[in-house]
């Protein structure tokens, strides 16, 4: 079994022969058969966070946080420092480059042949990444935008600047095929624009030391974002395990002897887990999780963030591969808050000696200023000039135009993620969810007529449902944002439903389809999950000591796979004007066929809904935060003159809702 040094924190065959020599020709030539420290920068789930934030509330004030101009300067900070200790070089982003949000949407993603600015490629292609991982995000506005994210960093000079995935074809996507590059792309050997591939060999231009770096995106990707004809070449954990050991032994063949796992499969779990079948990786980088991890060895006031939630784990996480081998994982809190930085010692063939205690841990990313000098930050960073310039100030005037309040809410809905512990809106019912699903509802009554669909009525009753997946939290958990009465928006509803989804009515949803979707719903854990639904029009009663439904791994194009496992633990589900759809756990015979409205993404089974991708759906012309957008304009005005959502709703005046749902 290897061990840590005391310094550790206490193919056809004749193909893949070809594929190993032409591998092996550019990966041994010159390299130093020398010990080296590798400095592995990382970092993972900037989500268009590009701005600095004032979320942290310190004894000296608000506490700005992170953006992309501070973070670039904390990035360089580290570089210099690194290569003053003569150590090799490696950075990468592990996924999720950019996030449906107000700040994305000033690059105009949905916006077909835009000339804006990609801000999040103008500000990432400023920064000394060496490669980038494709996460579930990067997908979220399909292959069109995400082709042109990519060919805006060939537009700042970086055309050969490889983007990886190792469980990805793209060979069949008419967005993104004419990038596709090598399987095996090599730094200094990329083609230009050629910069698609599965892994990558990163030469250090100052060591001439090289590291190999392999990838995976979560198996999941297709039931929650939106890739198209991209094929995801896994389905499981043990399809990915084996889809990253070839790339590894790949690179093995060719003589790489140090190599990297960097992956976004969607918490440290999952990465746990792939380690543990996998052998040859050295050190493992996880995003998608947004988990802080903290090195025990330093004092907090030196690593963390003032005011700073507490850490999940240790950085880095000692793991165990299937050999029963240690590779150290890391990762770090996501919104361009934290740079990761490990040091990691090799001896000259390769092998890990050793983690530098004193220098591996999170960065944290303050912007200079007197907040961040009255808190004690003694690390704070005067922000990159240039990106300031290119990125911060258009974002800046752009966003002015989403300051302005557009209503009024006597009360706060709550829009929380939700855990285990905590209620939100993918564990339970909440009133943000409720205010969401309401505002479908609206919607639709609005243009039924219009748009020749069935009119709300006894014999064609009316619900709507909002996947929880699709109320986002950035940057707030709260509706207003601050947490108590106040004005709302036209920037808080795009943070709240920053996607691309349109509205679409599903018709003639029988009681047994009714039943089959809430079977989907509810077969989330205690922790919750984006599937569960927020609801209106209807009450749900669903039992946790029944059995899940399960569903499995969509095929080919699919959003949504095969039911494997009914479920039992929907037991009623009651229209409000008291008729039964289910009842007691059974399906009541006679029941009226309803009509869902509802997102899309949702509609065409994204999360998993194979009973809704099935059904008949019709556009209706309006997105889904328009939609929330002219619900909340429809309230009374107050003596301000905003629309204002009273206190004396009762449908919203308990954050837990009005017992829409309930779990027993």
């Amino acid at each position: 079994m290897r061990k840590f040094a005391a310094l550790s924190i206490i193919t056809t065959l004749i193909s893949a022969q070809l594929l190993a020599v032409n591998l092996a020709n550019t990966a041994n030539a010159a390299e130093p058969r020398t010990p080296i420290t590798l400095t592995l920068l990382h970092n993972n789930d900037g989500e268009s966070s590009l701005l600095a934030d004032s979320i942290y509330k310190t004894k000296s004030g608000d506490l700005p946080v992170g953006g992309a101009a501070a973070f670039a300067a904390v990035f360089d900070r580290e570089i210099a420092s690194a290569r003053a200790a003569e150590n090799a070089v490696l950075s990468v982003y592990a996924g999720d480059s950019f996030l449906p949000s107000k700040n994305i949407i000033c690059s105009e993603p949905a916006v077909a042949n835009s000339t804006k600015s990609v801000l999040d490629a103008v500000a990432q292609a400023k920064m000394p990444y060496d490669a980038h991982i494709l996460g579930n995000h990067e997908f979220d506005y399909g292959t069109s935008f995400l082709s042109r994210y990519i060919k805006a960093f060939g537009t700042a000079g970086k055309a050969k600047h490889p983007f990886l995935s190792g469980n990805l074809d793209f060979k069949a996507n008419s967005d993104l095929k004419g990038m596709v590059g090598k399987t095996t792309l090599t730094k200094g050997a990329i083609a230009k624009g050629k910069v698609l591939g599965s892994s990558y060999i990163h030469i250090d231009p100052v060591t001439k030391h090289r590291f190999g770096v392999v990838t995976a995106v979560t198996w999941s990707l297709r039931t929650i974002s939106s890739p198209g004809t991209v094929k995801l070449t896994s389905t499981d954990l043990a399809t990915t395990a084996k889809a990253v050991q070839k790339q590894i032994d790949t690179l093995q063949k060719s003589g790489i002897n140090k190599i990297i796992l960097v992956s976004h499969l969607q918490s440290v779990t999952n990465d746990k887990e792939l380690v543990a079948l996998l052998k040859g990786v050295d050190i493992a980088v996880a995003g998608g999780g947004d988990e802080l991890l903290q090195n025990p060895a330093l004092e907090d006031a030196n690593e963390l963030i003032p005011g700073e939630s507490a850490p999940v784990g240790e950085y880095p996480t000692m793991l165990a591969d299937m050999r029963g081998d240690e590779v150290p994982l890391v990762t770090t809190s996501g919104n361009y808050k934290y740079l990761g930085r490990v040091d990691v010692n090799f001896d000259e063939k390769g092998n890990v000696e050793a983690i530098n205690p004193l220098t591996s841990y999170p960065r944290r990313v303050v912007p200079a200023g007197t907040v961040a000098t009255a808190a004690g930050v003694t690390d704070a960073v005067v922000p990159s000039p240039a990106i300031t310039n290119l990125v911060e100030t258009p974002l800046k005037t752009c966003l002015a135009g989403f300051t302005a309040a557009i209503a009024s809410s006597e009360v706060v809905f709550n829009t929380d993620r939700g855990s285990a512990t905590v209620l939100g809106v993918r564990t339970a019912e909440t009133n943000g969810g409720n205010l969401v699903a309401d505002a479908f509802a609206y919607s639709y009554n609005q243009r039924a007529e219009k748009a020749g669909l069935p009119k709300p009525s006894t014999a064609k009753p009316l619900v709507a449902i909002q996947n929880g997946g699709g109320i986002r939290q950035n940057p707030a958990i709260a509706l207003p944002v601050d947490g108590k009465a106040g004005v709302i928006t036209r920037g808080n509803t795009f943070d709240l439903l920053p996607f691309d989804n349109t509205l679409v009515a599903v018709v003639d949803v029988s009681a047994a389809d009714m039943k089959s979707i809430f079977e989907r719903s509810c077969s989330i854990s205690t922790s919750g999950g984006g599937q569960f639904l927020q609801i209106s029009g209807m009450k749900v009663v669903c039992l946790r000591a029944g059995t899940a439904q399960i569903v499995g791994t969509p095929a080919g194009s699919a959003k949504s796979g095969a039911i494997t496992t009914d479920g039992s633990r929907v037991k009623s589900i009651t229209l409000n004007d008291g008729r039964a759809l289910v009842k007691d756990g059974a399906v009541v015979t006679g029941a009226p066929s309803v009509t869902i409205v509802t997102n899309n993404f949702t509609a065409d089974g994204g999360d998993n809904y194979p009973t809704l991708a099935a059904l008949k759906k019709f556009a209706f012309g309006i997105s889904y935060e328009a939609s929330l957008y002219e619900y909340i304009r429809s309230f009374p005005v107050n003596a301000a003159g905003l629309p204002t959502i009273p206190a004396s709703d009762l449908r919203y005046q308990k954050l837990t809702g009005e017992a829409r749902f309930i779990w027993e």
